[in-house]
């Protein structure tokens, strides 16, 4: 039992644990959210694995799902994903969202560009990963849409779906990118949120 600014002393929490895990929303929040202010909050702050959890689970679909598209927060969610499958027993889909914004092409500013074709090197990027966790059996998805319909789409049928802080279309100032906070509102099950392990000092 603690006192003081929840997020506050959560995210203190995160810089020693291997992985925090909350509820989606507490008893301060609002009836019409779907995620509550502290979820978001420390998702944006957090220094180590957040794992938001929403509702009563009670069938196990033995699948995790990551969202991939190879920046660096990607390989930390892999990795992060493929420990928890290797811990549940479970299967991983590895899921890449082909999705070009409206203003492609890519504009000045938004975050790196993203790689072209970087589908046809997904196997070869996780290969490394495989071998590192040779007990894990894993899928790889490649879908024509947006990666948050998408992964929330794959959520239906997964135990948890891991997105790492920002990809290749994050704004570069901001702590949570659009993906990843759009998961955390629209995933049906529990959703991960990682952060590259390099930047937790």
């Amino acid at each position: 039992m603690v006192t003081g600014a929840v997020v506050e002393r959560l995210r203190t929490e995160t810089e020693t644990a291997d992985t925090v895990v909350i509820g989606s929303r507490g008893l301060g929040g609002f009836a019409g959210l779907v995620l509550g202010s502290t979820g978001l909050g420390l998702a944006n702050q957090a220094h180590g694995p957040v794992v938001v959890v929403r509702g009563h689970y009670r069938v196990s679909h033995d699948e995790v799902v990551v969202g991939y598209d190879g920046s660096v927060d990607a390989e930390c969610a892999v990795e992060y994903a493929m420990e928890q499958a290797q811990a549940r027993g479970a299967r991983l889909r590895v899921l890449h969202a082909k999705h070009q914004p409206v203003s492609y092409p890519h504009p000045a500013g938004f975050g790196p560009v993203p790689p072209p074709g970087i589908e046809d090197e997904i196997p070869q990027r996780l290969r490394p990963w495989l071998d590192k966790y040779p007990r894990v059996r894993s899928v790889q998805t490649v879908v024509s849409k947006h990666p948050v319909p998408a992964l929330a789409a794959a959520s239906r049928t997964a135990d948890l779906v891991v997105v790492g802080t920002r990809g290749m279309s994050g704004f570069t100032s901001t702590m949570l990118g659009s993906v990843s906070h759009g998961v955390l509102h629209h995933a049906h099950c529990p959703v991960a949120v990682v952060r590259p392990r390099e930047a937790r000092s």
